[in-house]
């Protein structure tokens, strides 16, 4: 399924930005489904913390390291991320990326963003089917000089 756009956390951004974060092609970013009880507040969340207790099912495999990801000076890109086939799951609406140095998802392990997975409302669930994400052909995100 295709994604709404990925809001960005701000504190996330400015340490991209500044070299205060490790670089997203030098880090392992894992993908984690939040219920649709989430709020996404840019300004205000930073870390796991944030928004564990949205995380549906915290155990594999509903947490999905990033693959083939490629990163440009203005755009980040990744493969598809498909959480099983077949999968029972649900209700989730959000997409978080986690930036984890070792692949450890800890409390304050780096919220890079979040992705509506249902921007015209509700939840989605799988019922012994097929539930992946698919990755934007624009990437991720990107980001555009003026």
């Amino acid at each position: 399924m295709p994604t709404g756009t990925l809001c960005l956390f701000d504190s996330t951004l400015d340490g991209l930005l500044r070299g205060t974060v490790p670089a997203l092609d030098t880090s392992v970013l894992t993908g984690l489904l939040l219920a649709p009880s989430y709020v996404p507040n840019p300004a205000a969340h930073s870390v796991f913390a944030d928004v564990s207790a949205h995380e549906f099912m915290p155990e594999n495999p509903f947490r999905k390291q990033l693959t083939g990801t490629h990163v440009t000076a203005q755009s980040f890109h990744s493969d598809d991320i498909i959480f099983g086939d077949p999968v029972t799951l649900g209700p989730v609406r959000y997409l978080a990326f986690v930036i984890a140095l070792s692949g450890v998802i800890s409390p304050t392990t780096r919220l890079l963003g979040v992705a509506d997975l249902s921007p015209a409302g509700g939840a989605l669930e799988a019922q012994r089917g097929k539930f992946s994400v698919t990755a934007p052909p624009a990437g991720w995100f990107g980001l555009a000089l003026v």
